[in-house]
């Protein structure tokens, strides 16, 4: 098991230190635009009020990004460092964690804390948006993090009984009721559970505490607004169906190609938890991640960046189970090993090529060994002060050329094409009447 994991740790600090290089070379994009913008035009507070009633009901994922400093930050540092800064919070909270819940030093803790980045990177979905893009980390990465922290409040309080743990782990529920939407789902359901096990005053306050915020999340006029026109009758059932399956089969591939090693790495861990939880629990918890699987197939949704964290709470939870049942798939850790280099299996048609399994390994190897960064930054830089000091109202830039892989980017309508969001969100920010690109 040392071997193995030493192995893991290896590539867990090679890992670490490619996406902190690449950060480096990181701009603002899309809609980190627009939330400066809507803020700087509306302020804070109708801000808010406006995003809730036309766009959807993420009060707390939304406010964070309305803190969006594009305006005062002319030399793109926020880009740069808060990446790192996430990815180092992530390491830093789980091994406050296995501090907490398995009484390892902190030199321990922090070794499994770059274990589970290891893994939790290897199955994102977009990598790009996920820790890249300043909106979509607040809204998807910074979440698994405060979860982490609510992990370790609601430890502390179990152990102390304290009220003020008690009182902040209430405050980060709400809080994450607002963040997204799949990550409310699963949080909601742990909730069920743990007052289905253990029906006391401070376990029903917090899943009535948790539904009311999120039926506040689910129920915003926002999100009546944004829903368009689908089929309806049993076509739109049939879709569901396929749906579901579909999803479940992708996060089921994708997380099994990975269990042996993750099991391997953690298998001391899994025996200590295994003493205090029966499989039966252990089912019970693995069954909340269906739920927001269910939910995304209701509405129509297929694989994308919101199942990260369906993903990674599957991994943890299936996991457990294999470990109570066929604990002998640890054996087979090498080929998991082997999986996770594999360049994406490109499998499907342009259309559904977000079901083609990706674990992230060839996409950055490739970026930090073909794709010129500098020159990258050099073009978006270049395109924003040729947007921002232009005194016509129409102005055409330069297509850029050099487009990374990993670093997240997503190009604007040409001339002989209809706007799309990202000139909508330019010619917002930069009080433009027309801004496209080349053809």
């Amino acid at each position: 098991m040392k071997k193995v994991q030493n192995i893991v740790l290896f590539l867990s600090v090679l890992l670490f230190i490619g996406l902190a290089y690449i950060s480096w070379f990181n701009v603002y994009q899309t809609d980190d635009y627009f939330w400066s913008y809507i803020t700087r035009k509306a302020g804070l507070l109708q801000s808010f009020v406006n995003t809730y009633t036309t766009w959807g009901g993420r009060y707390f994922g939304y406010s964070l990004n309305m803190f969006n400093p594009v305006f005062y930050d002319s030399n793109n540092i926020l880009p740069k460092i808060y990446p790192v800064f996430l990815i180092l919070s992530f390491i830093g909270v789980s091994a406050f964690n296995f501090n907490e819940y398995f009484n390892y030093s902190i030199k321990e803790s922090l070794k499994k804390g770059f274990l589970l980045f290891f893994f939790y990177t290897i199955l994102l979905v977009s990598l790009p948006e996920h820790y890249y893009w300043v909106t979509g980390s607040n809204i998807y990465f910074v979440p698994v993090i405060l979860s982490g922290i609510l992990l370790y409040f609601f430890k502390k309080y179990e152990d102390t009984k304290r009220k003020i743990w008690f009182y902040l782990s209430a405050l980060l529920i709400i809080m994450l009721m607002g963040s997204n939407e799949i990550l409310a789902l699963i949080l909601e359901g742990l909730l069920l559970v743990g007052y289905y096990q253990k029906r006391d005053r401070e376990n029903l306050f917090l899943m009535l505490l948790g539904t009311v915020f999120l039926l506040v999340c689910f129920f915003a006029p926002g999100n009546f607004n944004r829903m368009g026109e689908v089929e309806s009758g049993m076509v739109k059932w049939l879709k569901r169906i396929a749906l579901f399956g579909a999803d479940t089969a992708y996060v089921g591939v994708k997380v099994i190609a990975v269990l042996p090693l993750f099991i391997k790495v953690f298998e001391k861990e899994f025996k200590k938890i295994t003493v205090h939880v029966t499989f039966k629990k252990a089912v019970l918890f693995w069954l909340v991640s269906l739920i927001p699987l269910l939910f995304t197939s209701y509405i129509l949704t297929s694989v994308a960046r919101q199942f990260e964290s369906i993903i990674f709470y599957f991994l943890l939870t299936f996991s457990l189970l294999l470990y109570f049942k066929f604990e002998k798939i640890k054996k087979f850790w090498w080929v998991s090993l082997l999986i996770v280099f594999l360049p994406e299996l490109k499998i499907f048609p342009e259309k559904y090529s977000y079901f083609n399994i990706d674990f992230n390994g060839g996409n950055i190897m490739m970026e930090l060994l073909a794709t010129d960064l500098n020159e990258y930054e050099r073009e978006m830089d270049e395109r924003i002060n040729v947007i921002r000091n232009s005194s016509q109202d129409s102005v055409v830039v330069d297509k850029i050329k050099e487009v990374p892989r990993v670093l997240y980017m997503d190009e604007m309508a040409s001339v002989k094409q209809q706007e799309n969001y990202i000139n909508d969100q330019l010619q917002k920010y930069f009080n433009k009447k027309y801004i496209r690109t080349k053809e």
